[in-house]
């Protein structure tokens, strides 16, 4: 189009132009593969306006150092649409590219990429080796050895020395910064211990200091999309407030603003406003009062503390108070407005409560464990200095009994760290010698592929001996067996009309599918004792695709009259890689001993559980959920596991055997 004018005319002039490749190139492929899959790309190719001719198809892997995967000649006549398949296998995991490029007569040069996610066959695996090294003369080497059976690439070890080093300091930042999701809760403990431990981040390679203070900020910015128009938050989103988790909350907005962080004004006047409003209006209670104590010390700590309440509550009401963190919450109140007396005698309740519920492992609304209140108690009596003779008993305890889990919380995690940052401990006597160098003081860092490929010495130079700790976090190689701890799983398919279809890929086997076919894929999860807030992870193989029911009209469930609703989650994802689903089974509406699709149960509420049981007796609760997938892409895939976990006590789980899926035309 062309536009000219004067000062009394004007005109205008308009021609069609067409803009497009003599050869168009159209390259597709799955959204994302896991390792041990075999599929294909489809190229498909048309030529528009290039003569009849031999043309040359070049398909690389990678751009930087491209790696030659396939080399094909193909006659086109003009006008001519042909398709051409390239099979693909991934070696390794991570972002992986494809260039495909056409050349022919004339100068035609026709190019396009192609990128998606390869991800783990199985799950993270951990493993923590402790030990001591004597004085003059201690050593430690390391080898390739701690890979065995892991991805290199998504595996993470750190090494701690020093007397502080059984905290594992390196290890949880590690753990916390490989969650995946992104609750409030979950949000804020990733973020919380990165305000007083950057440095240590720093150093095992989770960013640079400036990047680190990026993401404490975005984690400020995102938990502020959770608060409802009250002040309150929930957990994952802005709906279904609960105030233990305000108060986290708030508590983590208290001490970003305190270390420099830009906090909102007017939404943080809001959550404090919202605490002191429930404190208010809240009624007497016999036992519990978590979130009470809770709020009242985050009310202290911004200046806000009400005395007359504190003093009630610690004269009249202490024994009433169901955990060791909730009295030390309400001691620590009292030392911040500056009642020493009492606080003094609140925490000494706190300690003995501690000792008398070491081994409860109940199932808790406040997202709690023993761990994690005594690793919160050894932070509020160091930043108070209150009950500061009994805390290196309680960093004992609290390292034993970490060092004996396999698996912990992210609420655990955190506690830790913070824990780990409030001891003033004088390390500066720590005498190492790193490969022969020497280094004074505690040892903190990430070990690489290649310094194992070296070997790592560490040796201790001091007279007295040094806790060492090795943490490695990585990507199994091999899936894991299904296991059932506290939580039964089971995965079945079905037609969109209610029939069973004996897919055996779901339960470790292999299975076939067409390409367009669509299944109903339910989860019933049981529980053995009642309470928890558990995470429903089901991956999905790269051949299938979920028709989101956001999105997809087809893909609502709703329409299926034969299948009965269950409790409903509290949240759910549909990514490209696998169906999320969240459950608070503390609330009403957990199903007991009965399935959403086999008949009707009673419903009620489920309180936190009073001790442990089997997965193979009667289910105290239970709840299903279900979505629409389609088989989109031709190839073998691996079938991943689904796995169902208490997010506050992980080491109550359940997972599914791995399969194998085969998608054909």
């Amino acid at each position: 189009m062309a536009v000219a004018w004067s000062a009394s005319r004007s005109g205008h002039a308009v021609k069609d132009v067409i803009v497009r490749d003599a050869v168009a190139l159209t390259v597709s492929g799955p959204r994302f593969l896991t390792l041990g899959d075999e599929t294909r790309l489809d190229l498909a190719l048309h030529n528009v306006e290039g003569p009849a001719a031999d043309y040359a198809i070049k398909v690389e892997q990678g751009e930087d150092a491209p790696k030659a995967v396939a080399d094909l000649a193909l006659s086109l006549k003009a006008g001519e649409r042909k398709s051409q398949r390239v099979a693909v296998k991934p070696g390794d995991v991570g972002r992986l590219s494809y260039v495909v490029r056409v050349t022919g007569p004339g100068g035609i040069d026709v190019k396009r990429k192609l990128g998606f996610e390869v991800f783990p066959p199985a799950g993270d695996i951990k493993r923590t080796t402790v030990s001591v090294l004597k004085g003059n003369g201690g050593k430690l080497t390391l080898s390739r050895d701690l890979l065995q059976d892991l991805i290199p690439s998504r595996t993470r070890i750190t090494l701690g020395v020093g007397p502080a080093a059984s905290l594992d300091v390196a290890g949880l930042l590690n753990s916390l910064d490989r969650y995946p999701y992104g609750c409030a809760e979950q949000t804020v403990s990733r973020a919380l211990p990165l305000l007083y431990v950057n440095a240590v981040a720093s150093g095992i390679g989770l960013g640079a200091d400036k990047e680190i203070r990026a993401r404490v900020q975005g984690a400020v910015d995102r938990v502020f999309e959770m608060q409802d128009a009250s002040g309150a938050f929930g957990i994952w989103g802005p709906q279904s407030a609960d105030m233990w988790l305000t108060s986290y909350v708030m508590d983590f907005l208290s001490r970003a603003k305190e270390t420099g962080y830009r906090i909102p004004e007017r939404p943080f006047a809001q959550g404090l406003d919202r605490l002191q409003n429930y404190l208010g209006y809240a009624q007497d209670f016999e036992t519990g009062g978590e979130a009470r104590a809770y709020a009242l010390y985050v009310l202290a700590r911004n200046g806000r503390a009400p005395m007359g309440e504190l003093r009630y509550y610690s004269d009249t009401r202490l024994d009433r108070f169901s955990t060791a963190l909730a009295k030390a919450q309400l001691g620590a109140a009292l030392s911040l407005a500056g009642d020493r007396q009492r606080a003094e005698t609140v925490f000494k309740a706190a300690l003995k409560h501690m000792v008398d519920a070491e081994r409860d492992a109940s199932a808790r609304a406040d997202y709690g464990s023993g761990l994690r209140d005594g690793a919160a108690l050894v932070t509020l009596a160091s930043e108070t200095g209150i009950g500061k003779a009994e805390t290196p008993r309680l960093v004992s305890v609290i390292a034993k009994a970490y060092q004996s889990r396999s698996y912990t919380s992210t609420q655990e995690q955190a506690w830790m760290l913070l824990a780990a940052n409030a001891l003033s401990s004088d390390a500066a006597s720590t005498k190492l010698s790193v490969n022969g160098t020497v280094h004074q003081g505690p040892l903190t860092r990430a070990v690489t592929e290649a310094d194992l490929a070296k070997g790592l010495s560490i040796g201790n130079d001091g007279e007295q001996p040094v806790d060492t700790v090795v943490t490695v976090i990585g990507a199994a190689l091999t899936p894991e067996p299904a296991v059932s701890k506290g939580f039964k799983i089971e995965r079945t398919a079905y037609t969109l009309d209610g029939k069973k279809v004996d897919l055996k890929s779901l339960s470790g086997g292999t299975a076939e599918l067409k390409r367009n076919d669509r299944l109903v894929m339910v989860l019933r999860i049981e529980a053995a004792e009642k309470g928890g807030r558990l995470l429903l992870v089901d991956r999905l193989p790269a051949g299938l695709e979920i028709e989101n029911p956001r999105l997809v009209e087809a893909g609502d469930i709703k329409s299926l009259d034969w299948l009965k609703a269950s409790m409903k989650p509290e949240h759910t994802e549909f990514r490209d890689d696998r169906f999320v689903a969240a459950f608070n089974f503390f609330g009403t509406g957990v199903r007991q001993e009965a399935s959403a699709i086999e008949g009707e149960g009673d419903e009620g509420d489920a309180p936190a559980a009073q001790g442990s049981g089997d997965a193979k007796k009667t289910p105290v609760s239970t709840a299903s959920v279900a979505y629409i997938v389609r088989a989109v892409t031709p190839g073998s895939f691996v079938h991943p596991a689904a796995t169902v976990e208490d997010m506050y006590r992980p080491e109550r789980h359940a997972r599914t055997a791995s399969g194998r899926l085969t998608v054909k035309e």
